[in-house]
């Protein structure tokens, strides 16, 4: 039988510091190890719970692109939309499908095109409830959602309303003679950042309409005597301080640098071009251009985009920067490729009026 080698006692630890140094080396690098693991798995965890940004649209009523200082206007009292443009992207050549203030933005909210949404003018065609919103499909993701209206085309009884928490509408009847009941946007703001302050820690989506550049146009002290010569330039001015005032409470209450911000126009006006003096009979760029910006999480900092895109891209693009599903019968396009460079091929585009019927 094979006799066992006699085990040797280990040498005790004062006679080699070296190899007792060189035994622990494994048990320190498994350690290392296990930390680096463990930390990155923590990493993945908090990555993977971090909620969504929110989302702030703000759509104004009746601005021309050529109207805002980004857009070449040299006369233009715009620092915060030109703000935007210089902290995400600028959209040079964005249309709207039709330009009419009702209509409009039932496209912008359910990225289908007036035939299919069915709100063909103001007022007399309500949003057909058969098509998720923006608003419906972010409320299924658990946003809270509120909207701030300023004008009486997208009351909440023409179906605007439906997928929103809160829906705030306070119009009124206007001393200057408009068409419609509206309100200005500064009771627009106040009554946004009242909302916003109890907004909670859930994700929100935040709708915010200014009507102040439509007709007629008559912006409030100190605009009316700076800009009485163009009253029209006065109510953008107006409007782009009362966006300021909105995005300072943003980020006063620690929220700019988790929320995506999507400011637009839902329709030009001629002022005088092609013999209209205001907008919805002709379909033109001057009333069909709408200036359009992205700013925040997921959205490249100081680009500008100069492909042709269609406010029915406004849903499919948003759902898209929040990793929410945007459907497949949509006739928009995600425009997530035009927005980091890759190659993108615009599609078709369709404008329409029937105001002139």
């Amino acid at each position: 039988m094979a006799r066992r080698k006699k085990r040797e006692a280990p040498a005790p630890p004062s006679a080699d510091p070296h190899a007792v140094a060189r035994s622990r080396r494994p048990l320190l690098v498994t350690l290392a190890v296990g930390v680096l693991l463990v930390g990155t798995a923590a990493t993945w965890l908090v990555s993977s719970r971090r909620p969504p940004p929110n989302l702030l649209l703000v759509t104004i009523d009746t601005l021309r692109a050529d109207r805002v200082g980004v857009y070449g206007h040299e006369g233009a009292a715009t620092p915060h939309l030109d703000a935007l443009a210089r902290r995400g992207i600028r959209f040079e050549n964005a249309v709207a499908a039709v330009p009419l203030t009702g209509p409009s933005h039932a496209t912008i909210f359910t990225g289908r095109y007036p035939p299919v949404h069915g709100v063909r003018d103001n007022v007399f065609f309500p949003l057909d409830n058969r098509h998720p919103t923006l608003a419906t499909l972010l409320k299924e993701q658990g946003y809270r959602t509120a909207a701030f209206v300023a004008a009486y085309p997208v009351s909440s009884s023409f179906g605007f309303a439906r997928g929103f928490d809160h829906y705030d509408e306070d119009y009124r009847e206007t001393p200057k003679g408009g068409e419609v009941a509206e309100r200005p946007a500064n009771e627009v703001v106040d009554a946004a950042l009242a909302w916003l302050s109890g907004a909670g820690d859930e994700p929100f989506l935040m709708w915010v309409h200014f009507y102040d550049p439509h007709t007629p146009y008559a912006p409030p002290a100190p605009y009316d005597e700076r800009y009485e010569d163009d009253p029209y330039d006065g109510e953008i001015a107006y409007t782009d301080a009362q966006l300021g005032r909105l995005l300072e409470g943003l980020a006063e209450q620690g929220r700019k640098d988790s929320t995506l911000v999507v400011a637009l126009s839902d329709q030009g006006v001629s002022l005088g071009e092609h013999a209209e003096a205001s907008h919805g009979i002709l379909i033109y760029q001057a009333t069909l251009r709408v200036p359009f910006f992205m700013a925040g999480p997921g959205v490249q900092v100081g680009e500008t985009v100069t492909p042709w895109v269609g406010t029915t891209d406004v849903l499919p693009t948003v759902l898209g920067l929040l990793g929410v599903e945007a459907g497949e019968d949509l006739p928009g396009q995600d425009l997530g490729p035009l927005l980091s460079g890759e190659e993108f091929r615009p599609g078709p585009l369709y404008a329409e009026s029937l105001f002139g019927r």
